[in-house]
């Protein structure tokens, strides 16, 4: 049988129900060429022509969109470039850094250790090694600072729409439970704009640490007051060290690294699953599978979050056509609820676009999703270095099982703050868990 017959047929079976998409569909998905152009920019997408963005939604997201009152803007494809220090870091130490037999960087220093040529000429097994150390080292400054953020729990009842205006879900839907934290995270190493001070921050823990991470959540009641604060270490073969304060427990304990894999306050999301993925990268398997030209929605025209639907979790927004990385991660630890991920990797911002999630049972479980939103000029004369990274919005998670989803609500007041060590002893320390209480 001719292999675009085959993919024709495969193709018709993830029409048919999304919930029994297997691995190997996903797969038949990422291999598919679409046989038409995409529309041009400008072009607004109704439900009689949404068929024709299949091959350029990924797959879970793209059922999402077969409603009748759907409406897909198409936007022209945008550069996003780093701040210059990134470029220049980038540029000083090109071809120095190298993939270890056992997947870790080697010799790195700051920028992106990795160019696409290098990463086309790579075996596939290098080569993921390569997109998951340029994801990692990313242009983020010194990270990102966010207040008042908003986790927003979608069950699977439909009712009136709009359910919620304020949250701008726009759609059909319920609100199961709604929680609301603090997230800020400041990275300690590879700074590309310390060249003066060999790229890391002047402060003791940046002998050990890549960054570190601080939750607080706020509401309801019942949670306010747990604290996370999350090291990463530089030994790459390191567990990262998570330190949590129980309001109820009132002490501070240390949480397995295993325990990762686990939801968060009960949602879709796991500490691995920020911006889609955030785990580390010894903790994975990565194969390149290809390249894939993919819709996203990577600069929104809202200023807060808009979602539409059935279920209000699908974002209402512009979409543009970005150049993906594929990637194929499957976890070292045998017990991991996810079997594997399928990541697909922005080539010029390294971001994650999605996330297509396979569990033990080798069912399409989730997926997961990125809104970004763009405000920077970073080359621009005066132009300061925090103005230059895209702003995560919002992000989903959608449980294609349990036709559950969890959202993650940033809104306006993310920043990306220049950081000094006073301010950084201040904010991250295990003291501060348990600091007032």
């Amino acid at each position: 049988m001719p292999r675009l017959l085959v993919l024709s047929v495969l193709w018709g079976f993830m029409v048919s129900s999304i919930a029994n998409t297997s691995e190997q569909q996903i797969l038949e998905w990422v291999e598919l060429n679409p046989k038409l152009d995409l529309p041009i920019a400008g072009t607004i997408i109704r439900a009689k022509d949404v068929e024709m963005l299949r091959p350029w939604v990924v797959p879970g997201l793209f059922e999402e969109l077969t409603f009748p009152e759907v409406e897909i803007t198409l936007q022209e494809t945008q550069k996003f470039p780093p701040d210059q220090s990134f470029v220049l870091a980038t540029e000083r130490h090109a071809g120095e850094s190298h993939i270890g037999e056992d997947g870790s960087l080697k010799n790195y220093s700051a920028g992106q250790p990795f160019s696409h040529e290098q990463i086309k000429a790579a075996e596939p097994e290098i080569a993921g090694f390569m997109v998951g150390w340029n994801q990692n080292h990313r242009w983020q400054h010194f990270g990102l600072d966010a207040r008042d953020i908003d986790l927003i729990y979608l069950g699977s009842k439909q009712n009136d729409a709009p359910i919620n205006i304020k949250l701008g879900l726009l759609g059909q839907g319920s609100i199961d439970r709604l929680i609301t934290f603090d997230y800020r995270r400041v990275y300690l190493n590879n700074l590309s704009m310390l060249a003066g001070q060999e790229y890391k921050v002047e402060i003791e823990d940046a002998e050990t640490l890549f960054f570190k991470e601080f939750y607080e959540f706020t509401s309801p009641h019942n949670v306010a007051g747990t604290r996370f604060l999350v090291e990463r270490k530089l030994d790459q073969h390191a567990d990262d060290q998570v330190n949590i304060y129980s309001p109820t427990e009132r002490r501070v304990r240390r949480y397995s690294a295993r325990e990762r894999a686990d939801p968060v306050m009960g949602s879709n999301f796991t500490l691995d699953d920020v911006e889609a993925f955030s785990g580390r990268v010894l903790d994975y398997k990565w194969t390149l599978l290809g390249e894939r030209a993919v819709l996203s929605v990577s600069n929104s025209e809202h200023a807060t979050p808009t979602t539409f639907g059935p279920y209000s979790r699908v974002p209402k927004d512009r979409w543009q056509l970005r150049d993906c990385y594929v990637l194929e991660l499957e976890s070292i630890l045998s017990d991991h609820p996810y079997k594997k991920r399928f990541l697909l990797i922005d080539q010029e911002t390294y971001t994650v676009v999605a996330v297509l999630v396979v569990n033990r049972e080798n069912k399409f479980w989730k997926v997961l999703y990125n809104v970004y939103k763009w405000e920077g000029l970073s080359n621009a004369a005066g132009a300061a270095p925090e103005n230059s990274m895209l702003k995560p919005q919002y992000a989903g998670s959608i449980d294609l099982l349990a036709k559950t989803a969890s959202l993650v609500h940033t809104y306006s007041k993310l920043k990306f703050p220049k950081m000094s060590p006073k301010k950084i002893k201040r904010a991250y320390s295990v003291s501060t868990l348990s600091e007032g209480r």
